[in-house]
């Protein structure tokens, strides 16, 4: 999806659970929130506020981890 970052709000080496918002891109006028596909540790951060991104731009890496008990 083609859009501006509007907030990053997990940061590297964050432990993250499936579903947990990770950041919200502003794309067509309307804001999206794109969420964690898996739980583990986010490795990579790789946008920042305020940059475009187009569709297929890797913004975010996680390392599965095993559920904590």
């Amino acid at each position: 999806m083609n859009g501006r970052v509007v907030a990053v709000l997990a940061r590297q080496g964050e432990r993250v659970e499936a579903g947990q918002p990770v950041m919200t891109l502003e794309a067509m006028k309307m804001e999206h929130v794109h969420v964690a596909p898996i739980s583990g540790t986010i490795s990579t951060i790789d946008v920042v506020e305020g940059e475009q991104v187009t569709t297929g731009k890797i913004v975010a890496e996680i390392e599965a981890n095993p559920p904590q008990a």
